[in-house]
């Protein structure tokens, strides 16, 4: 069975964890600063970037450097995962939920700029699947931007990865990401008061006076798995552009793949086919072929669904969830796996 996700763990990886196991060394420490530090100069050269157990860890603590509150609003998009919500909800600010693009599942400036209020203090824009948002048009809005780049790490929108747009961003490093860290998170921004702020809130204990902190560090052993990886990042996303190409000669007729726009540098974090095929029959298809595949968003996942919301004010996303399936597409698949997958999507969408 080729499943649909596996992380890419490496000899040097796991070398690097057992290195610094040995040390006895194993929370909060000399690691966690070199991964920080490497990974904001991956991002750019003028940024800082703060280490965490998730990247839910992370959007909360974004939200409360914006001084996200109670009574606030924050855009979001309903075709995103509930860690997004979850982050949200714990600041007791409002979530306030808008549609996607149809041609590339990000968020729509259209429906944030109309859902705005003057209560709007913050929006989260996920760069979703590993495409770029249309992060330009959401700059003109005024509004302090979170980029979330737990699915795009590296990607560019023009000849600037994402993550350096806005006010602040997120990144994650699950075991199914771009590069993982077992669980774990970051924040990155170019202002240095956010990062300060947010260093206040985690680094909680032998504290002169008290207010509500948050034990969110990252441990010193995932932040070494972090930077073998981190390094490895840029062929990551090469063998995922490679086995995008291999894909995309077997994906004809009926079936189509996220339309990129020009200037926009897609990591195919997800590999998602769109077709009139009902997802769960392609499913059992695949499965006979012994490869996993998933409808990456389940309807009943959409964020309004689960709030009870009026799907009629969210089209495209209620539309797109009933025509998608992702197949695997990460950097350890062999080229044996890849042309086994290829010759699937051949016979399956034909």
């Amino acid at each position: 069975m080729i499943p649909h996700n596996k992380p890419t763990i490496e000899k040097d990886d796991i070398k690097a964890v057992t290195d610094t196991l040995s040390s006895r060394w194993v929370t909060p420490g000399k690691r966690v600063r070199e991964f920080e530090s490497e990974l904001a100069k991956y991002l750019s050269n003028d940024g800082y970037a703060v280490a965490v157990e998730s990247g839910t860890s992370a959007l909360h603590l974004a939200l409360l450097s914006l001084g996200i509150k109670k009574g606030d609003e924050v855009i979001l998009p309903t075709y995103v995962c509930t860690a997004v919500l979850n982050a949200v909800n714990y600041t007791d600010a409002t979530p306030m939920l808008v549609d996607i693009n149809p041609h590339d599942f990000n968020i729509s400036n259209k429906c944030a700029a109309k859902k705005m209020t003057a209560k709007t203090k913050a929006i989260v824009i996920p760069h979703i699947y590993g495409v770029p948002a249309e992060i330009d048009k959401f700059l003109e809005l005024g509004v302090p931007i979170i980029e979330d780049c737990a699915q795009s790490l590296g990607a560019r929108f023009g000849i600037q990865k994402v993550g350096t747009f806005g006010d602040i961003s997120i990144c994650s490093f699950y075991a199914s990401k771009l590069l993982t860290t077992a669980k774990g998170g970051a924040i990155y921004s170019k202002n240095r008061e956010h990062i300060d702020f947010i260093h206040d809130l985690v680094d909680y204990d032998y504290r002169p006076t008290y207010k509500q902190r948050y034990n969110y560090r990252m441990s010193d052993f995932q932040a070494a798995l972090g930077l073998s990886q981190l390094k490895k990042l840029d062929h990551f996303i090469r063998r995922r552009k490679e086995i995008a190409e291999e894909y995309n000669q077997a994906v004809k007729g009926n079936a189509l793949v996220l339309k990129i726009s020009d200037g926009k540098e897609n990591v195919w974090y997800r590999y998602v086919i769109i077709s009139d095929k009902n997802p769960e029959r392609i499913q059992k298809e695949f499965l006979k072929e012994a490869i996993e595949v998933i409808n990456p968003l389940q309807n009943w996942e959409l964020l309004h669904n689960y709030l009870h919301l009026n799907k009629n004010d969210f089209p495209n996303a209620e539309n797109i969830t009933r025509k998608t399936i992702s197949v695997p597409i990460y950097p350890s698949l062999t080229n044996g796996e890849v042309e086994k997958v290829e010759k699937a999507i051949c016979s399956i969408y034909s």
